[in-house]
């Protein structure tokens, strides 16, 4: 113990509370650990004869030190650890698709290559067949509404004494280019057409205009069509 902490009169040394340093009876504060101490000097010498008795042989500040120190290393190296860890996880590659198997290694993984895996190859589906799909329907000959009066475009006309077949023919003949709502008239039951005649037609409209309107596509396929009013 160094002189500086001896009160005068030969009193009993004098020394931090805390950490046992020598002190002085008009110290404010410990030099060695920064403790403010006693300002009544009984307190400070009750405080002093307390330390110095707990005091150990030597070093008596230095084992706390070095105690601190220890637990202060060995919570930085379990820190060291826990980041390690943690960095191991976050290192696991995931990738998709295939069959993986996850490991904590930190190596990348990679999924097999088609057709080289040794597990057991999928089942193999059938496609379901196409649904079926009706057949077209042939195109029916239109007939005239009775007692209709109204307009149509006349394809062509041909002799009764041909026969009605030959006139059915043309009809379907027109279908087949693209025609719609073909019929045969027979001219004899209408009177604003010349009987003795099977006349090829398409369309029943009622008014010219609406006639007219569809006489170029009847031309593109029968170059001599024409509108005609029909009368029953």
């Amino acid at each position: 113990m160094s002189d500086a902490g001896r009160a005068p009169g030969g009193a009993p040394p004098l020394a931090c509370p805390r950490c046992s340093a020598p002190v002085d009876r008009h110290q404010e504060y410990c030099l060695e650990c920064g403790l403010r101490l006693p300002t009544d000097p009984a307190a400070l010498e009750r405080a002093s004869a307390a330390a110095l008795a707990d005091e150990p042989p030597s070093g008596g500040w230095a084992l706390p030190a070095l105690l601190g120190l220890g637990v202060a290393v060995l919570g930085t190296v379990v820190a060291l650890a826990i980041s390690d860890a943690g960095g191991t996880e976050a290192a696991v590659s995931t990738a998709t698709g295939g069959s993986l198997t996850f490991t904590d290694t930190g190596e990348t993984l990679t999924a097999p290559e088609p057709g080289t895996g040794t597990g057991t190859a999928p089942a193999a589906t059938t496609a379901a067949p196409p649904p079926a799909t009706a057949a077209p329907r042939a195109a029916r000959t239109a007939t005239w509404p009775a007692r209709k009066r109204g307009w149509t475009i006349v394809l062509l006309s041909l002799p009764q004494n041909g026969g009605r077949p030959v006139a059915e023919t043309r009809a379907a003949e027109a279908r087949q280019r693209g025609l719609r709502n073909v019929g045969v008239l027979n001219s004899s039951r209408f009177a604003s057409l010349h009987p003795g005649y099977f006349v090829v037609f398409t369309g029943v409209f009622d008014s010219q205009a609406e006639a007219a309107s569809a006489l170029r596509a009847a031309r593109a396929a029968f170059p001599n069509a024409y509108q005609r009013e029909i009368v029953p």
